[in-house]
């Protein structure tokens, strides 16, 4: 009977188990990085919903980052750009446009589509989608609105091959 009370007391006194780290990203960042590098190059919106806009996606900084930049039909100006890189062994986007700048997170990753997320916080890009399927590439954006979500998409046709190399 001493034997029950002293392994319940000490039950009892002990302290509370240290909680479980988070589970780590399910999303392979180096997986997810290799497929934004197939997407270099220069595309071109296919005009049906819209004006022409062009993207350009570049591998920069020694190959450390993926650039992407938006411009209007003229090319002289650069409407909005994404970096894609790494934060540790996560990769993020940092989307600068005329809404603000706004830090997302890959979550979803797999060989046709990259899917990012957003913090609350964000000034204006809530969450984006990359989605590839042989020369096409369609961009699905959640962008916050005067207080509410509103999904938009551009669906994008390869022009060429153009790196630096």
């Amino acid at each position: 009977m001493h034997s029950l009370a002293l392994v319940v007391a000490l039950l009892v006194s002990a302290p509370p188990a240290a909680s479980a780290p988070p589970p780590p990203s399910s999303v392979d960042g180096n997986a997810a990085f290799e497929r934004l590098k197939k997407l270099e190059g220069s595309w071109k919106t296919d005009a049906k919903d819209g004006p022409v806009q062009y993207v350009m996606i570049r591998l920069v900084a020694g190959g450390t980052a993926v650039l992407e930049t938006t411009t209007a039909a003229d090319r002289t100006q650069v409407a909005s750009m994404t970096v894609y890189s790494f934060e540790g062994p996560e990769l993020v986007a940092t989307h600068h446009g005329s809404g603000g700048t706004s830090k997302l997170k890959v979550k979803e990753s797999d060989a046709g589509s990259l899917k990012f997320d957003g913090s609350p916080k964000d000034a204006r890009v809530a969450a984006f989608a990359l989605v590839m399927k042989e020369s096409k590439l369609r961009q699905e954006f959640t962008t916050r609105e005067s207080g509410r979500e509103v999904k938009k998409s551009i669906d994008l046709l390869r022009e060429y091959v153009d790196t630096l190399k």
